[in-house]
């Protein structure tokens, strides 16, 4: 912890840094110093629609050697520059603010507001003169280079703050036991049921009917074994029906062709 307090007092000048060497001027401290620089720039962007009317026709009648539009050009971008810093120097301040190991805030408000002071005259003089003061203004030009430079160490002082400020490593907690193993049940040998006599034939009511006994099934007729088809006719035999006799001019053999009794007529 004794890094990030010197770091803290390197950069907040605790010290006695923390002071202001005049009611206009910014404090030597970086921090404070860029809060000051913060609230000077932000009452000049404030005063710009107020004066520009006035430093319009400052410029129109003293016009510059490049002209009036090219003098006139440069007051947007000046006042669009001014809020670009102020945004680097928000982020800066912040930073700071997170780092710092003490609190800050006040400290930071009153600088912010002692830079917007030097402003506090532009209501009780005349717009002539208020245009020319703002048009001759210019913030310290080594506001934008701090605010960076601010912003760079808190973001190491913050890291230091976090390295020394983490919680020490929990001590390792024994392992529970287990839980006891469940007891095995002893069976109980189980008693055998005893044996019931043996039953006994009941015999039949007088006068009761029998069953009737299922009839005995009768063996399927077995069909009879197919006929050997007939030999096929040969290409020398003339087959004759006989009811439609013919003449035959050989032998006529009886025969059985295509399951009929038939006449073959062969040559001798």
């Amino acid at each position: 912890m004794a890094n990030a307090l010197l770091l803290a007092i390197a950069l907040l000048a605790q010290d006695g840094g923390m002071t202001t060497q005049g009611p206009n001027t910014p404090p030597s401290d970086e921090y404070g110093y860029v809060a000051w620089c913060y609230g000077a720039l932000g009452g000049y962007a404030s005063l710009y629609d107020k004066v520009m009317p006035e430093v319009t026709r400052i410029e129109k009648a003293f016009p510059g050697p490049d002209g009036v539009q090219a003098a006139l050009k440069t007051y947007p971008e000046l006042r669009a520059q001014a809020q670009k810093d102020m945004k680097v120097m928000t982020s800066a301040i912040t930073a700071a603010e997170k780092a710092s190991p003490r609190p800050i805030s006040q400290y930071g408000a009153a600088q912010i507001k002692r830079g917007s002071a030097i402003w506090q005259g532009a209501d009780s003089v005349g717009k002539a003169r208020l245009a020319q003061m703002w048009m001759s203004w210019s913030p310290p030009g080594d506001c934008e280079r701090r605010a960076k430079a601010l912003e760079t160490k808190s973001s190491i002082l913050g890291k230091a703050l976090n390295y020394n400020a983490a919680p020490a490593e929990p001590t390792p907690t024994e392992p529970a036991p287990p839980p006891p193993a469940a007891e095995t049940p002893v069976l109980q040998p189980i008693a055998e049921p005893a044996a019931k006599p043996a039953a006994q034939p009941v015999s039949a009511p007088i006068g009761a009917v029998p069953a009737a006994k299922p009839l005995a099934q009768k063996p399927a007729a077995q069909k009879p074994a197919p006929k050997p088809a007939a030999p096929p006719v040969a290409a020398n035999e003339v087959i004759i029906d006989p009811a439609n006799p013919a003449p035959c001019a050989g032998s006529l053999l009886p025969a059985k062709r295509g399951g009929k009794n038939v006449l073959i007529c062969k040559a001798d």
